[in-house]
């Protein structure tokens, strides 16, 4: 699995197109709690998270179920666990969850690449 992290507009999306060619996206929405693993790249996995904290579900226990499936996949996912502490309860939650999430997910990744102008740097 390679993770591809960034904040938002970063060019995360180009980057991933630019360096792995040929490959079928499938794009995260509010809409859905559970990620459509058709493609090859999942676009936007915080959506997900935050679908999945207004369900009352729980997003840890998700991504251990389905980690095994992602094991060849290219997952992009918005930075939002930096800056200034939320003020709303419900983006406090989400923050502090994608956080967890994203931790769970660097550990078990193959690669981490995180994207800030369109440029990309490994971390893992």
């Amino acid at each position: 699995m390679v993770l591809i992290i960034g904040g938002a507009y970063q060019g995360k999306l180009d980057y991933v197109k630019e360096n792995y060619p040929c490959k079928s996206l499938v794009q995260c929405s509010l809409e859905q709690t559970e990620m459509d693993l058709s493609g090859d790249i999942i676009n936007s996995l915080h959506l997900i998270v935050l679908a999945q904290i207004r369900a009352g579900l729980d997003t840890l226990a998700y991504l251990r179920e389905v980690y095994p499936k992602l094991k060849d996949k290219i997952l992009i996912c918005d930075d939002i666990f930096c800056g200034v502490v939320p003020v709303e309860k419900e983006t406090r939650i989400w923050r502090e969850t994608m956080g967890r999430a994203l931790v769970f997910l660097s550990k078990n990744a193959d690669e981490v690449i995180r994207v800030f102008c369109g440029i990309g740097s490994r971390i893992k």
